[in-house]
């Protein structure tokens, strides 16, 4: 059953599920949404009982239909408190609500087909929050056709955005997203090119020296790919970064210092998708601020 209360499409949609972590990304979805001019659309799937705790219910003597009204009680709640935070933030804006029973991975992956962008929160950092991050945010990350943002919560560093590129045709694709969401919030951009050193353990990465002939060669290389960004943006201050070891490492480490990371999910054969993880899941993982996955 699914319930709504306006059309969803072109709106920012976010995950709700009560948790701290989906009010902040509630907070910011309604500020996203205020920004682009925006509707904004609360999404919550509601628990399913399944089969075994049907059965538990039974033999407990507690009617089922006594626990599906306390769900539905619960889910007004949630959408409720979401409902005020969302106008706190942005008073302006029109916001609705569609709630589903099921999982909220169907719900999020569909909604966001026609969504200007999808919202979810996580609860931290490391692999054990991996794994709570991973049911809902990863298959966003993995699956959706729209941009997802993964929020994390931030002391404002204002940084503006981070981005890193190797001058691929894709990445040029990629920065010039960058380079629209730095417009969007009147930002500064800062474009990373990591140089891979499988030697870099110990530091895991680190700034290369401006007397370094291969850090020199990448920032031209790198100023050059982007040259044609700066006519299309021209009120973006963007800043090219050479660094040298794990591009992954790099960006997480760097992210706290920013208010936005941008990262793409490139597309690969079907095969290498099942069986590797790329640089897109781990960034998500460990970031320490808010990631925007371009698809």
């Amino acid at each position: 059953m699914t319930t709504t209360t306006h059309p969803i499409a072109g709106t920012v949609v976010v995950g709700v599920d009560g948790s701290p972590s989906s009010e902040q990304a509630v907070a910011w979805a309604a500020q996203e949404a205020r920004l682009r001019h925006r509707g904004l659309t609360l999404a919550h799937a509601r628990k399913t009982i399944s089969g075994n705790e049907l059965a538990w219910l039974a033999t407990a003597g507690i009617p089922p239909s006594q626990i599906d009204d306390q769900i539905r009680v619960d889910a007004d709640l949630v959408l409720e408190r979401a409902r005020s935070v969302a106008a706190e933030q942005c008073p302006e804006a029109s916001i609705g609500t569609v709630v589903e029973n099921g999982d909220p991975r169907s719900l999020l992956l569909d909604l966001g087909r026609t969504a200007v962008m999808t919202v979810v929160g996580t609860r931290g950092h490391g692999r054990v929050a991996g794994l709570l991050l991973g049911s809902v945010s990863s298959a966003l990350a993995r699956h959706a056709q729209t941009p997802v943002v993964v929020v994390r919560p931030t002391q404002n560093p204002g940084g503006g955005i981070l981005i890193g590129a190797d001058g691929s045709m894709e990445s040029i694709a990629l920065v010039e997203h960058a380079f629209r969401e730095a417009s969007l919030r009147r930002s500064p951009l800062t474009v990373v090119h990591c140089l891979w050193d499988g030697l870099v353990s110990e530091v895991r990465w680190t700034v290369v020296s401006e007397t370094d002939p291969e850090g020199e060669d990448a920032r031209l290389r790198m100023a050059e790919s982007i040259a044609g960004m700066g006519e299309k943006f021209p009120d973006v201050d963007a800043q090219v970064h050479v660094t040298r070891g794990a591009i992954d490492a790099c960006l997480v480490d760097l992210s706290a210092q920013y208010d936005l990371l941008v990262i793409g999910r490139p597309a690969r054969p079907l095969l290498r998708r099942l069986t590797l993880s790329g640089l897109t899941l781990p960034v998500v993982e460990h970031a320490q601020s808010p990631v925007l996955v371009v698809p």
